[in-house]
């Protein structure tokens, strides 16, 4: 730990130093007002694609620091206004005069957005810009580690997946354009903690529903994810970035109605280990490269279409052994995965819009050693979404969405160990629905909205019908919602190719939540209540849908942008009280990975001298049950309290160039996760137990990001 910090510090000084001896700036000022010509306050205003702005004072004004050169795009937002741009010369951007009109929200393509919230249909707590995961301590540019410092989300740093409000990470679903991501995290060895695939910067927005989300998702019983990429990309580019753990490239080349994008990156842990070795015995070290690709094409009469291919391979060797087994083996893994996607957006007027899109995923995974040291573990996953839907907006009062999807999946999984010991299966299936959502106006202070699923699960030949409702007050800066609804999904493929007439596991859901954003502070606070039936177990090899369980608890989250000026800080809290019966648990128990509170606070200071964003994040968790052989009943222990310090850093050299560096948990606190215990008695009449650690306590990345063409403010994304 004492070597990540003194990198940190040299690497800040040196970057110092560098940043100011950049030194000139232009100021840019002006008011902003709504459209009677009363002066806004908390208006956010920023130069687009760059890390520089401010937040306009009780008059209206503003004025902020720029190093920006040549023309800008100045965006001034706000909470149920249209987006303000101007564009202009940056050394003439002194006397600005910026202009919001009130948004119709008469109805809700109505996200009642608050700080980027959803109240209607959705517990939606944030949406995150790019440029915000990528500077926040202890994302690490990562979709899946920015929303971790979310309410609701469990700390999980041995396996980087979200698990929520009590559920699993098989529980919370992405979707990217509205269709099904199959496999969104990269594969990573045991107890080291997985990524998304994709990078944040591809996506316009990054959504988060911790429950209640509406009805055009599917097969997710706690949370989902939604991803929507960027409908243009005006400006032809190039880039490059260089890491301490890898390389990447890419660029976008636009045309008059359309653009094509391409992304390429290699990733090798290798060098990194030398530096910094975890616990790992490694042959071949971690690799992994990937290509992303997208392509966008504005037709006419307001049709958009969009393609996006992405494919990885990883890759990687090393000496292993199980807990309390002597015997060393060594492990050979290779993973591909291949996700296309496109989808096609129309609106037809009179109130009417249409939607289709198509989602191919194919993941394949071979691991020799796997568990003995001549075995041989192959496992396929494929799928196949289809969807459609239409809307008409009847009046200001109501609009009535439709659609139909379907998904095709084959799942197959064999293992070997020689001489010819074969066990395995094969499924195929398909997951085929309707669904039919209303949204009304009932009042200037009432919304609501009842939908409703019809889903049918080849593989049992059930119909089940899934209705969902909410309701939202308005009452000056103040929203109160009510959402209830049932959801369900099928068990996890290993429980399916043992028993393939397993029921769909269901979830009812109830969520109160209340909101209020004023003066550049937001609070919101929800308490939920889950309820499970048809869970898979699995005793004795017996596989059956009996389980059930529930969660239930309390949510809480302040975020603050106007406290110190240039300061912003985000408060998360959350309790859980969950106990299920499932999987292999004899009796129902708090699940092996929940936690009862977690707590994360999240602060960011920008520094004008330098161009500079300063990150440190804190996150607390309480201890996660865990079972001891040796003494009477059922995951009657809990382990030590978790705790990470993340810090971040990043220098905006130029509109061009970016520094980026990171270093997660920066104490070095072994954090513990669970307790392994061997299968037999030892010489003292007790079960030996072994504690589950992450494979390295602490990470440190620095990363630059170079623009090389295009006449635009620096942008991470090659997208």
């Amino acid at each position: 730990m004492k070597t990540h910090c003194r990198l940190l510090f040299f690497l800040s000084v040196f970057l110092l130093q560098t940043a100011i001896s950049y030194a000139q700036t232009y100021t840019v000022a002006g008011i902003v007002v709504d459209d009677k010509g009363a002066p806004m306050m908390s208006v956010n205003i920023y130069i687009r694609e760059t890390l520089e702005g401010t937040s306009s004072r009780e008059d209206g004004s503003f004025d902020f620091k720029t190093t920006a050169k040549g023309e800008i795009t100045l965006c001034a937002q706000m909470l149920g206004y249209t987006p303000a741009y101007m564009k202009g010369e940056a050394s003439g951007m002194g006397r600005v005069h910026l202009v919001l009109h009130p948004q119709n929200v008469a109805l809700q393509e109505v996200f009642v957005i608050a700080g980027n919230y959803r109240l209607q249909g959705s517990s939606k707590w944030k949406e995150m810009s790019p440029v915000s995961i990528a500077t926040t301590a202890g994302a690490v540019g990562d979709i899946y580690n920015g929303i971790a410092l979310l309410p609701g989300v469990q700390a999980a740093g041995e396996s980087g997946k979200l698990m929520v409000r009590g559920g699993d990470s098989r529980e919370a679903q992405t979707f990217i354009d509205e269709m099904h991501v199959l496999s969104p995290y990269t594969y990573t060895p045991e107890n080291s903690a997985a990524r998304g695939r994709y990078s944040p910067f591809l996506f316009e927005g990054i959504n988060f529903s911790s429950g209640g989300f509406s009805s055009d998702y599917s097969q997710s019983l706690s949370s989902v994810l939604p991803l929507t990429t960027k409908d243009e990309s005006p400006v032809t580019k190039i880039g490059v970035s260089l890491l301490s753990v890898g390389m990447g490239g890419g660029g976008t080349k636009a045309w008059a109605n359309s653009s094509l994008s391409f992304n390429g990156d290699y990733q090798n842990i290798g060098p990194y280990n030398k530096l910094f070795p975890d616990s790992y015995d490694w042959i071949n070290p971690y690799q992994r490269i990937s290509g992303e690709s997208q392509f966008r094409k504005t037709l006419a009469n307001k049709g958009i279409w969009k393609t996006y291919l992405a494919y990885d391979r990883t890759s990687f060797a090393q000496h292993t052994s199980e807990a309390f087994n002597p015997i060393n083996r060594r492990m050979d893994f290779e993973e591909d995965n291949l996700y296309l996607n496109s989808t096609f957006r129309k609106t037809l007027g009179k109130g009417y819009k249409f939607f289709s899109g198509v989602a191919i995923s194919s993941n394949k995974k071979r691991m020799d050693g796997a568990k003995l040291a001549s075995d041989a573990l192959k496992e396929t996953e494929s799928e196949i979404h289809l969807k459609i839907k239409a809307e008409k907006r009847y009046s200001n009062l109501y609009k009535l969405t439709a659609g139909a999807e379907s998904m095709l999946r084959r799942d197959s999984l064999s293992y070997m160990y020689p001489p010819a010991i074969l066990t395995g299966g094969e499924i195929s299936h398909s997951i085929n629905s309707l669904f039919l959502i209303n949204d009304f106006n009932l009042s200037a202070s009432f919304q609501g909205n009842v939908s409703a699923r019809l889903e049918q699960t080849s593989l049992n030949n059930h119909w089940q019908i899934l209705p969902r409702a909410s309701l939202t007050y308005k009452m000056k800066d103040f929203y109160l919602s009510a959402i209830a609804g049932l959801y369900q999904q099928l068990p996890e493929n290993s429980f399916l190719l043992r028993n393939q007439h397993l029921s769909a596991e269901r979830c009812w859901q109830y969520i109160l939540g209340a909101y209020h954003e004023a003066n550049g502070k937001t609070f919101r606070l929800e308490v939920y209540n889950k309820k499970y039936h048809n869970l898979a177990t699995n005793l004795n090899s017996i596989y059956t849908s009996d389980g059930y369980g529930y969660a239930r608890g309390i949510d809480l989250f302040l975020n603050d942008r106007e406290v110190i000026k240039n300061l912003e800080y985000m408060l998360a809290y959350s309790y859980n009280d969950s106990k299920r019966k499932y999987g292999d648990y004899p009796a129902e128990a708090m699940p092996q990975y929940a936690t009862r509170h977690n707590l994360s606070l999240a602060l960011k200071y920008w520094v004008q001298p330098i161009r500079s964003t300063i990150g440190i994040t804190d996150r607390y968790a309480s201890g996660r049950p865990y079972h001891n052989p040796n003494e009477e009943g059922f995951m009657q222990h809990t382990t030590s309290p978790y705790n990470s310090l993340d810090l971040s850093i990043s220098f905006l050299l130029n509109k061009k160039v970016i520094i980026h560096a990171s270093a997660s948990n920066i104490l070095g606190r072994n954090n513990i996760y669970n307790y392994t215990y061997s299968s037999s008695r030892g010489e003292d009449g007790a079960f030996a137990g072994s504690p589950v650690n992450a494979s390295r306590n602490s990470f440190f990345m620095i990363g630059i990001f170079i623009t090389l063409s295009g006449n635009t403010a620096y942008d991470v994304s090659n997208f």
